[in-house]
């Protein structure tokens, strides 16, 4: 079985960028209800469209996951 974190095929809106308070930016899996404290930015993409959201606004890890 494929990482829910890995590429569905392009096109397929199978991600969402969540945002936390801190500004904390991560890759989830659509499919999965988004966790408390964590926030949709946009609407659900497919995994290439997605890691670009994020290049932009990635910084250093941290070590928190939603």
């Amino acid at each position: 079985m494929p990482s829910p974190f890995e590429s569905h095929g392009e096109g397929e809106p199978s991600h969402l960028v969540l945002v936390n308070a801190t500004g904390e930016h991560s890759l989830w899996p659509a499919f999965a209800p988004v966790p408390a404290g964590w926030d949709a930015v946009g609407a659900a993409a497919d995994h290439h469209t997605c890691l670009s959201r994020l290049a932009p606004s990635a910084p250093a890890p941290s070590g928190a996951t939603p």
